[in-house]
């Protein structure tokens, strides 16, 4: 397969079905797809990368789908090489940048942001903490593996590209394990959402008629908002060369968008000067650490006159999979049932005690289904 293309027959597929389209005929080179309510839209769609003329099919492909969907080409090879991932994009504005161009330090300010502001949000998937000092390696990890797309004009906007799902394997209600490597696909779609909520509540806190009080900021550490959060913001708006930020979340047409995260965020030198406020907050306080897991029910035990019950959460644990095991109150317990009964997922926040070789534990503050994977109906307290 041409490696400019970014995609494969996979990704074409599903860009396809979420569009409406549907296959009408096909064998194992190539299929064709018609649009329902247009019978003479008809487009033909290679199955083979390897062979001679996929790319040369592929194009012509893109040529047909620009036509019908009054598009340029270009947008719906983007579209499609993306149809399996989240794209965020920063916007950087300012009267001055009428041509589409930064300054360079402004430019080089944005860019070093997107970076902070996925390890910050990686951190909090992982943790919360109202300042992290020393990020987990994971968070690290996390951000070197996003990539960044070709700059764009509108102002001036940076995309942040990160997988949602996997175009292979994804978790479905009825879900009764875990797989390592759709772990780490969805750890991604998990820092994403994360970064939406926790700039959200920010955004709430910036544009509400008082400043925030000391324990709404206590508050806005378990929607994800942090020390770093707020001086990643802080460190890209200035007078000079920035007056404001817009992100916008642009979820993957295959995965459903996290209940409750915001579509954009904007933060102008206003609403920086109540971030700086929470942010001296957040460094100054005393910090309780809350760890977060999330993974599938495996095990329920509760004996007929026992109130609490003992659960057991299959999850990622420094990528090896391993079980959690911790007591739930007599509600939550149920909440627990429900979602191994219909296989949803869940998220898990407590004090994560896990020594070497020995069994796992949470002392759990939170219990629900994972708010990033909006699967099933179970909710939790």
């Amino acid at each position: 397969m041409d490696s400019s293309l970014a995609f494969g027959p996979n990704e074409i597929r599903s860009y396809l079905k979420v569009n409406g389209w549907a296959p009408v005929d096909g064998g194992g080179l190539a299929e064709l797809w018609s649009l329902p309510g247009l019978a003479d839209e008809v487009v033909l769609v290679p199955l083979k990368p390897n062979a001679p003329d996929f790319t040369k099919r592929v194009h012509i492909l893109l040529n047909d789908l620009a036509r019908v969907e009054a598009q340029e080409t270009r947008a719906v090879h983007e579209a499609i090489a993306t149809v399996y991932h989240d794209v965020t994009d920063l916007r950087a504005s300012h009267p001055s940048l009428s041509d589409g161009s930064i300054p360079l330090e402004a430019g080089y300010e944005l860019f070093v942001s997107a970076k902070r502001l996925r390890v910050a949000s990686a951190a909090a998937t992982l943790r919360r903490q109202g300042h992290f000092r020393n990020f987990p390696s994971r968070a690290r990890e996390q951000a070197r593996e996003v990539r960044i797309g070709q700059t764009r004009r509108g102002s001036y906007i940076v995309p942040i590209i990160s997988q949602a799902r996997s175009p292979l394997e994804v978790y479905t209600p009825g879900q009764k394990d875990i797989d390592a490597g759709v772990e780490e696909v969805l750890f991604d779609r998990r820092v994403t959402a994360t970064m939406s909520r926790a700039l959200g509540v920010l955004e709430e806190m910036a544009s509400a008629e008082r400043e925030p009080t000391p324990s709404e900021i206590t508050d806005s550490v378990g929607e994800g908002v942090s020390y770093e959060l707020c001086q990643a913001l802080a460190k890209v708006v200035n007078a000079d060369s920035v007056n404001a930020l817009d992100i916008s979340f642009n979820w993957s047409r295959v995965a459903a968008p996290p209940p409750g995260a915001p579509p954009q965020v904007t933060f102008n030198q206003d609403a920086i000067e109540i971030i700086d406020k929470v942010s001296t907050q957040l460094k100054t306080r005393t910090s309780t650490r809350q760890h977060l897991i999330y993974g599938v029910v495996t095990n329920l035990s509760r004996q007929p006159d026992d109130d609490d019950g003992r659960v057991g959460v299959r999850t990622l644990l420094q990528r090896r999979i391993r079980v959690v095991w911790m007591t739930l109150p007599p509600d939550v317990y149920h909440v627990a049932v429900r979602c191994h009964d219909e296989g949803v997922p869940v998220q898990v926040q407590g004090v994560l005690t896990s020594p070497p070789g020995g069994h796992a534990t949470m002392e759990v503050s939170h219990f629900g289904p994972d708010p990033s994977l909006p699967l099933g109906e179970p909710t939790g307290r």
